[in-house]
């Protein structure tokens, strides 16, 4: 049998990671949506946008928001793929990146389509914990917050700054049934609510806590496609996950000094 000249303990083959594809030129800043169709969508918002290529969840492109190379990488959906993502990107040389997805509102001024641009995360998610520790919340990079909430108002879409907190699972983890007949349970989302949370999501936590670790400048902004409280849910949301790209693109555009934070020794 024939020997690979790598490790368990880091398989990569030399600097081409084990599970993301990797472009020629690595982008330093990287928008991160949770569905790998979603991916494609930069064709509609970047200039010479090309993907790059796909291995299981994780499906790549990179272009250009006026003169400025963006990449946009999907996970999958939850903490474990996000995790791969952000560690084989900060190793390849991203700096910051933004998460780009849905979320469903608990706050009753939010409506479908608003957008919420998270400054932090209540500790929930056991994906983050080897990261950052439970007895406090997960804050995005300050800057990245800044640089959101001003291109989202100046581009007049709806939404504020917010905290969303970050589950492991879709259905009984966020107060669904797990059946279609079932009530779910409302306790859940009233709990959550009362830690501060605005809404529910599955990666945000673990961008951020990875991001922190590893010096790399974290941020979210995220559109309600549900509200848990209305029981309401966006059909239609191709434009909004455009509006997602085009405002994470334009702050990291307008924007365009890397950010050197101090990686966590492990």
């Amino acid at each position: 049998m024939a020997l690979i000249d790598r490790s368990a303990t880091w398989p990569w083959k030399g600097d081409t990671p084990v599970h993301l594809p990797r472009p020629d030129v690595v982008p330093q800043d990287f928008l991160l949506p949770g569905d790998p169709g979603r991916v494609d969508m930069g064709e509609s918002v970047l200039t010479d946008f090309a993907v790059v290529g796909q291995n299981r969840e994780f499906r790549m492109g990179v272009g250009f928001f006026e003169g400025h190379r963006i990449g946009i990488c999907s996970t999958g959906i939850g903490g474990a793929s996000t995790e791969i993502a952000m560690v084989e990107l900060a190793a390849m040389g991203a700096k910051r990146i933004v998460r780009i997805g849905g979320m469903g509102a608990l706050a009753r001024d939010l409506s479908l389509g608003d957008f919420l641009i998270v400054r932090q995360t209540p500790p929930n998610s056991a994906c983050a914990r080897p990261y950052a520790p439970a007895d406090r919340a997960v804050t995005a990079a300050p800057e990245i917050v800044a640089m959101l909430d001003s291109r989202r108002r100046s581009l007049g879409l709806a939404g504020r700054i917010g905290s969303v907190i970050t589950a492991d699972g879709y259905y009984r983890a966020q107060g669904r049934p797990d059946h279609g007949d079932g009530r779910g349970n409302p306790d859940l989302l009233d709990g959550l609510a009362g830690q501060g949370a605005d809404g529910i999501e599955m990666e945000a936590e673990i961008v951020f806590a990875v991001g922190a670790a590893l010096g790399v400048a974290a941020g979210a902004v995220l559109a309600v496609h549900a509200h848990r409280r209305s029981d309401g849910w966006l059909e239609d949301y191709e434009q909004t996950q455009r509006d997602l790209i085009t405002i994470a693109a334009g702050a990291l555009a307008a924007n365009p000094t890397s950010y050197s934070l101090e990686r966590t020794p492990l």
